[in-house]
């Protein structure tokens, strides 16, 4: 009997703990809601509180595994232990955010920062009921106890998920972010079509090419590009980027805004979605000067030495 009681002492106390750390969570979350509205400058003392919660909580949960009463007690602890909420890079994140320094959206950003913190509140809040069941589990049968278990394990393991594929999303907009980036500042004309043959984007240097702007070009077929009476480029290979093979290299003659033809060279990529199947194409293109302009400026590099 006294042990029965000393074990009901130990899971209060346990519970007590969660419960602080809950509250602790639920405090992060407000706190969250208030950086986001407040002006830059006011967010120091909200993001100190945010720490200092923090640090509770990671104290509150190094004393829960240390008094686990079973493996499966610390299992389900270490799954359901909120970690993005006190990261530091959920208080840096918060700090970019509110300084106009984070990349994407708002509505993307709104996503990447509330929604793991409230899928991390609502794991813990999880593991709050599964104490709260084995407090009152005194006159229940091990079959209930197993079923609330297994109910707890499964809410934890989909709020896994869900953490994990908000993390993969975050990742990826950072990733097109950067190649978004990248584009933009090449030389080479870089465009995008659908399989169709319409202009899906349009970058700096196919403006600096071709003389049109994205505006004007977007939406229309890229047969406004070619010369008349030149073959097409890429009806003869389209089957083979329906293959998702990349086309290294061919050559071609389009036409310029203002009229003038130019003589290029194309690289085409096959455009997937996430299910791999091809929607359109990337070509790269890069206009071929003429080899007879090679020797007059090396003759001209020649007449300015013997000046």
């Amino acid at each position: 009997m006294q042990h029965q009681h000393d074990l009901c002492s130990a899971l209060e106390a346990r519970l007590e703990m969660a419960e602080k750390t809950l509250s602790h969570c639920d405090c992060n979350l407000q706190l969250t809601i208030q950086i986001w509205m407040v002006a830059a400058e006011d967010i120091e003392s909200l993001l100190a509180q945010r720490a200092h919660n923090s640090a509770e909580i990671a104290r509150l949960i190094q004393q829960l595994r240390e008094q686990a009463e079973s493996e499966e007690e610390r299992q389900l602890l270490d799954a359901a232990t909120p970690r993005w909420s006190f990261s530091e890079s959920y208080g840096e994140l918060l700090r970019q955010i509110v300084d106009g320094q984070a990349c994407g959206e708002a509505g993307a950003e709104t996503n990447n920062v509330l929604l793991p913190l409230l899928l991390d509140h609502a794991s813990w809040k999880a593991f709050v009921e599964f104490l709260r069941a084995q407090l009152g589990s005194a006159e229940l049968t091990d079959e209930s106890r197993e079923k609330t278990i297994g109910r707890t394990w499964q809410l934890v393991r989909q709020n896994q998920v869900l953490r994990s594929v908000v993390a993969e999303r975050k990742r990826l907009q950072e990733r097109l972010a950067q190649l978004e980036s990248i584009v933009e500042c090449a030389n080479d004309a870089i465009a995008v079509y659908t399989l169709g043959g319409t202009i899906v984007s349009w970058n700096a240097g196919a403006e600096n090419l071709y003389g049109y702007s994205a505006g004007e070009v977007l939406g229309r077929s890229r047969y406004m590009l070619m010369a008349e009476g030149q073959p097409d480029e890429v009806s003869g290979i389209s089957e083979k980027l329906k293959r998702r093979e990349k086309i290294q290299l061919c050559e071609a003659i389009h036409v310029r805004k203002d009229g003038k033809r130019i003589h290029v060279a194309v690289s085409l990529s096959p455009v997937k979605e996430v299910n791999g199947s091809v929607v359109g194409f990337v070509a790269i293109t890069r206009e071929i000067r003429s080899s007879k302009a090679a020797p007059r400026s090396r003759d001209r590099r020649r007449d300015k030495a013997s000046v």
